[in-house]
């Protein structure tokens, strides 16, 4: 979720080349080179180690019709607060979900976090 947020911003020209170039560096220097996008949205240290969402990032960014805020919000289960916090601050709302092996079905198991995440 974090990493379709940093897309989107970069992608929109909110990220400046400067700001992208910080970011893989952190992530290099933490051997996540792959991370950097999410970097954009996971701002804390904690968040960026662990490698999850713990608060809710927030973005804005504009169209020419329209304002747009991102809201990224924690999936991990310990986060569930945090989620609904994020959620209920939103008109619109995307369930990211994951296609690895073994995610993608204990997310519809029995106290899946994407079965809680829709009901939700």
């Amino acid at each position: 979720k974090s990493t379709i947020s940093g897309q989107i911003l970069v992608l929109t020209g909110q990220v400046d080349e400067r700001t992208v170039e910080k970011y893989k560096m952190m992530a290099k220097q933490q051997n996540r080179e792959s991370w950097w996008i999410a970097y954009i949205m996971d701002t804390s240290e904690e968040e960026r180690s662990k490698g999850k969402t713990v608060e809710v990032g927030r973005a804005l960014f504009d169209t020419p019709a329209k304002r747009y805020t991102i809201l990224d919000a924690p999936g991990h289960k310990n986060y569930v607060p945090a989620m609904i916090q994020g959620a209920a601050q939103a008109d619109v709302g995307v369930l990211v979900i994951s296609t690895r092996r073994g995610e993608f079905e204990a997310g519809f198991q029995r106290g899946g976090q994407t079965c809680e995440h829709a009901m939700l």
